[in-house]
């Protein structure tokens, strides 16, 4: 296996010299002044979190890859929301409208960190208490504090032109998805629906709930529609709701992951943009 290692500055030879020989890597080789990657051993025993752990302790983002995994390998990228593209939990705002932020924040953390609340039951526990809010709320909400997370735009350009078709697959709610995926220029969404009567949410969700299963569900069929492998799909989220999806895909990225989905990650972005995972699939230089 390949590490890929790269840094918002430029890297210390000497940091990236003792991580490898910490890890039993070999053959250093520099990608420009803040990237470098070196081959771990074929029987590797260190696993993936604690080589991302280390790595972020060090201010370094961080890739666990097969030799010769680059760009051209997949077809599909499948992304999260919340949190992920955007830099906000659209649900938790759109609480702060009914004075319920804290509250509701609350779930959301219980369900996307940790995973102590089941997540069906946090998202329907969430959505109730939004029940009376007008959804003419929601377009100065989004214009005021939704916010693309650093790099997005330049990823899914990068990924579009490489010829991947890309989703957003989200827990949220589909007035924002559609709207991220219009701006983005992303291909398509699929997220949850919030009912509404005489203007105003009911507190009630309609259709299909969007949860871990259903993620992964998306993925797949996208993937058959297609006629690819789900091997040749990439998942990037952040929380416990996108671990399923992750599972399925050929390869898992964490933008600023909760501590439970980092045992699965093949690469975590901590501190560069999303447009760094790029770097990482980018053909290897020297």
């Amino acid at each position: 296996m390949h590490v890929f290692v790269q840094s918002p500055t430029a890297l210390d030879a000497t940091a990236v010299e003792s991580l490898a020989a910490r890890l039993r890597g070999t053959g250093i080789v520099h990608q420009g002044p803040a990237a470098a990657r070196f081959t771990l051993p074929a029987q590797a025993d260190a696993p993936r979190d604690t080589l991302h752990a280390a790595c972020q302790a060090m201010g370094l983002d961080s890739a666990v890859l097969p030799p010769g995994r680059g760009l051209a390998d997949f077809k599909l990228a499948v992304f999260d929301m919340d949190s992920t593209l955007i830099n906000i939990e659209c649900i938790d705002e759109l609480a702060d409208l009914v004075g319920k932020k804290e509250q509701v924040a609350a779930l959301t953390e219980q369900a996307m960190q940790s995973g102590k609340i089941d997540y069906d039951t946090s998202l329907r526990m969430r959505t109730r208490l939004l029940a009376g809010l007008p959804v003419s709320a929601f377009e100065p909400l989004y214009d005021a504090r939704v916010r693309f997370s650093p790099g997005a735009r330049a990823l899914v350009a990068g990924l579009r032109q490489a010829g991947l078709k890309t989703a957003i697959v989200s827990g949220g709610f589909d007035y924002f998805t559609g709207r991220v995926r219009a701006e983005l220029g992303v291909d398509v969404d699929y997220s949850n629906r919030l009912a509404v009567e005489d203007g105003r949410l009911t507190g009630e969700l309609e259709g299909q709930l969007i949860n871990a299963q259903a993620k992964a569900r998306h993925l797949a069929r996208l993937c058959a529609d297609m006629g690819i492998p789900t091997s040749a799909a990439i998942a990037i989220g952040d929380g416990s709701n996108d671990r399923e999806m992750m599972a399925l895909a050929g390869l898992a990225v964490g933008f600023r992951p909760k501590a439970i989905l980092r045992p699965l990650l093949d690469v975590v972005i901590d501190h560069l943009g999303l447009d760094s995972l790029l770097n990482v699939l980018a053909p290897p230089r020297g």
